[in-house]
């Protein structure tokens, strides 16, 4: 079930749940003039659309808080986003074995494991 809320004249956010087998994921879009800011978390991480820096969470201070980012670019449904390959990811994703050139799902399905 997707949850709607408005905010404003033209922006609209939609939350909601993709599932793929035993995998379940919270879904963020947010619907913005011109562009849409795409989001799938679960399992301690989180991927997002080309939006992302995924520099911000490289830092010291993020590190040690353990956050697992991933942006994938090019994807305009959160269905892409899950098929698509990860672009970049941080420092703490990557110590996990989660690297570019890999696929968002399996990244999420290795997750899912531990």
């Amino acid at each position: 079930m997707k949850n709607i809320i408005y905010f404003g004249d033209n922006v609209r956010i939609k939350e909601g749940i993709l599932k793929d087998g035993s995998i379940e994921l919270e879904t963020l879009e947010v619907m913005m003039p011109g562009t849409t800011l795409l989001i799938l978390e679960g399992y301690g991480a989180f991927a997002m659309c080309g939006a992302l820096d995924v520099n911000i969470y490289n830092s010291e201070k993020m590190i040690d808080r353990k956050v697992i980012c991933m942006k994938a670019v090019g994807v305009k449904t959160l269905e892409e986003l899950y098929e698509a390959k990860i672009e970049d990811c941080c420092k703490y994703a990557k110590s996990l074995g989660i690297n570019p050139g890999m696929y968002v799902k399996d990244a999420f399905k290795d997750l899912h494991k531990e």
